[in-house]
């Protein structure tokens, strides 16, 4: 798979130091281009420096030069030393300054450098528009993709080996011609014939092109990350993408049950996948979540709250990764009394500005839907009404949602603790087997996910008003920090016990009763339970919860509400608003904390029902919760452990944007550069700690970086940690929620790209005031 066939040319190339596979480079290659160059070894300089000084300057003596590293062992194809060693660029053609850049080089190979290593001197690029890296492999699973990193805006050529930000875009190796960019269509060409020269398909190609469109290639090495590839065949991924392409065209069409004229696909709208469950789930963790929430519980929670009925599954998997279909998303958030024309108008008017500004796929319900009349509703229609709306349109609206909301604030009085006790049931007892999963499933979705989906929508519905109550002036940020901080949680109590339980005051035994059914990965059935391993999590020194803090609104404050609430036409006062918040927004995490229990439980009899057949956790993994339920023999069990293992495979080989607009986006697939939710006002720079599981270690005074976060993860929050950084994750997912209570300063959903970047810093620095988080080298 991942090996060209060997050509003539091919057989004749031989990697060796950068230098030497350059030489080759300039003399086999037709297309892009590779600059002049002077090579020395380090014996050659430490006998006459003057004589290769005198040479150089001989050669170049105008412009400004690279004096580069070209060691023997830095582009071997076994193992890889890029960034390993030093390099000087910018370098003045002088005895002096080249002198120096060439000791740094040497510095950089340690005291006692093999003599055969070399120093390689280039004259510098100009006119630099476009510089960066591709590796003809994706670098984690070895799938057929380009992925090209670079950067178009700086004019330097070491920016992105730097590890300074870049974009990224990811090509499928069977259809480059799907490269809008002529630039990137020619330098894929330079890179196919690059291959075709070496022999290999794994390579890390380092470019430049310049403003007159001419492509430099400055280095080539093998993908040493090539060994740990499982190899897999090709034409199953590029079979794959064909399959999703014809997929994704027949899904962006008019659909009965829903209005809108098309839909867009993504992984963090809504009920956020990626964030619960990852973008490449296990096919067990996919299937309990749409079980028991995205195929009916979360279109039901809303038509219970006077939302329009859309009956239809929320997400759909392509090649096993999950995506939220916004077109139901919006549909969901209409009233249910819209009219239709208008409610057809809206969602495809909304469709489009999530086109148009690609980066609010994880604030669809702030800053693309309307969802309720909070205090900000005449800002969030200008857009409607210089799109052709009308006022008559706009009031219809209005009264719609104005009628929705009232409903919300007045039910919310005796729905919101009331449902809160039904999550407070205890899980069933009784039954064992197929026979229990069963009952857990049924028991969790009507006491756990169904009265938890209702909770998260007055949830979302006072936060609306908390954010709009910041925009109108009527609390200040400050202010709004500080009433969130005022309102006791699942988490606080989580904080206090885990402090309780390290200084003594509190049994182990009490704190598991409580809190042992937690686990990192609500969905994973390989994520462990508080209970079943409690040293991963436990036995640090744990930092004192916080005071509650106190809130309460001053005389402006209250007149300042109380006016919003009247302009609104909505009839309540500005306590029971406030009550309602509180109410509101601790239900919805409590709501959530129970809920996890039911899922706990479930894989527990997972767990054992797998042991029974001679399963383990591992593969139980690769079936679904329907596979279980269907009670299979033994032979039918292993074959499906078998399919599932084998689809994961391919849904981890298969690359997909963050947000699907059309067909094509599964050939070029857009990296973007992350937009995160900064939480709090505050600053802070600090080391990084990353976080992928559990970890008994102490994170005092670091920023903790996680992929995704949910209740197993609020065991974090009795280190004394400076920050967090999330890599999913929405504006009011559960870690914002979280890291607003504690006033902690947080980057909540990084993205891929920002996210990778800062994982591999010493620190950061985190300023959540000037919305801005920066690597540390």
């Amino acid at each position: 798979m991942h090996e060209a066939k060997s050509s003539k040319a091919a057989e004749k190339f031989a990697f060796g130091s950068k230098a030497d596979v350059l030489a080759q480079l300039k003399r086999l290659l037709t297309e892009g281009e590779v600059c002049e160059q002077i090579a020395f070894s380090v014996q050659e300089w430490r006998e006459n420096p003057s004589c290769v000084l005198n040479a150089i300057l001989s050669r170049f003596s105008q412009g400004r030069l690279a004096v580069r590293s070209s060691a023997s062992n830095e582009d071997g194809w076994h193992q890889s030393m890029a960034g390993a060693y030093h390099s000087v660029i910018d370098v003045d053609p002088d005895h002096v300054p080249l002198c120096q850049a060439v000791e740094a080089v040497l510095a950089s190979y340690g005291d006692h450098p093999a003599a055969e290593n070399q120093v390689l001197v280039q004259p510098m690029v100009e006119n630099v528009a476009l510089a960066g890296v591709v590796l003809t492999r994706d670098l984690d699973t070895g799938s057929p993709y380009y992925v090209i990193n670079y950067d178009d805006f700086s004019g330097r050529t070491d920016t992105v080996t730097g590890g300074a930000e870049s974009k990224c875009i990811l090509v499928h190796r069977s259809r480059p011609q799907a490269i809008h960019s002529p630039r990137i269509r020619r330098l894929i060409s330079t890179v196919i014939e690059i291959e075709a020269v070496v022999g290999s398909a794994a390579l890390d190609v380092e470019f430049c092109i310049t403003r007159n469109d001419r492509t430099y290639i400055l280095q080539v090495r093998p993908l040493a990350a090539r060994h740990a590839w499982v190899k897999g065949d090709d034409t199953i991924v590029d079979s794959s993408i064909g399959t999703l392409r014809d997929a994704i065209t027949q899904r962006l069409v008019p659909e009965a049950g829903v209005v809108g004229s098309t839909t867009l696909f993504s992984d963090m709208t809504d009920w956020n996948p990626a964030e619960m469950i990852g973008s490449a789930p296990k096919p067990l963790a996919l299937s309990l979540y749409r079980t028991l929430i995205t195929d009916q519980t979360w279109w039901q929670a809303r038509a219970h709250m006077g939302y329009r009925r859309v009956e239809k599954p929320l997400l759909v998997a392509f090649a096993g990764r999950p995506y939220i279909d916004i077109r139901c998303s919006l549909n969901s958030f209409l009233p249910a009394d819209l009219p239709e024309d208008l409610a057809t108008r809206l969602v495809d008017h909304q469709l489009r500005s999530l086109r148009q500004r690609p980066e609010l796929h994880d604030k669809v319900e702030f800053d693309v839907a309307i969802t309720c009349r909070d205090f900000s509703f005449a800002t969030a229609t200008d857009g409607i009404l210089l799109s052709g709306f009308s006022l008559t349109d706009i009031r219809q609206l209005d009264r719609a949602l104005t009628r929705l909301t009232a409903h919300a604030l007045t039910a919310g009085e005796a729905e919101i603790p009331a449902l809160t006790e039904r999550t407070r049931l205890p899980v069933p007892k009784g039954g064992k087997g197929v026979q229990r999963m069963r009952q857990l499933v049924m028991s969790c979705i009507d006491n756990g996910t169904l009265p938890f989906s209702i909770l998260a929508r007055h949830g979302f519905i006072a936060m609306s008003f908390l954010r709009s109550l910041e925009a109108r002036d009527a609390l200040t940020p400050d202010r709004a920090d500080l009433f969130l901080r005022s309102i006791h949680t699942v988490a606080g109590e989580l904080v206090s016990a885990m402090f309780a339980l390290s200084e003594g005051r509190l049994e182990l035994a009490d704190f598991l009763s409580c809190y042992g059914h937690l686990r990192p990965g609500t969905y994973d059935l390989l994520s462990r339970r508080y209970d079943e391993q409690p040293e991963l999590y436990l036995g640090h020194a744990s930092r004192a919860p916080e005071e509650l803090h106190q809130f309460t609104l001053s005389a402006r404050e209250h007149a300042a509400t109380q006016a919003l609430l009247d302009e609104a036409g909505l009839a309540c006062d500005s306590d029971r608003l406030f009550a309602y918040m509180v109410s509101a927004i601790a239900a919805r995490e409590e709501a959530k904390f129970n809920f996890s229990r039911y899922v706990s439980d479930l894989l527990v009899e997972v767990a054992v029902w797998a042991e029974t057949r001679g399963l383990s956790r591992e593969d139980a993994s690769f079936l679904t919760i329907g596979d279980i339920l269907a009670a299979p023999d033994s032979t039918t069990v292993a074959r499906q452990v078998t399919k599932g293992r084998e689809g994961y495979r391919l849904t981890r080989a298969v690359r997909l944007p963050q947000l699907i607009t059309e067909a094509d986006d599964v050939d070029v697939v857009r990296l973007p550069i992350g937009h995160p939710n900064f939480i709090t006002s505050k600053s802070v720079t600090a080391p990084t700690a990353v976080v992928a599981g559990a970890i008994n270690t102490d994170l005092e005074g670091c920023v903790v970086l996680i992929e995704s976060a949910d209740p197993g993860f609020d065991w974090i929050f009795s280190h004394r940690i400076s920050g967090l950084i999330t890599k999913n994750g929405g504006a009011n997912s559960h870690m914002a929620i979280r890291c607003a209570e504690f006033g902690l300063p947080a980057a909540i959903g990084c993205g891929e790209r920002l996210f990778n970047s800062v994982s591999v810093s010493r620190a950061v620095e985190l300023n959540c005031a000037a919305r801005t988080l920066k690597s540390l080298n």
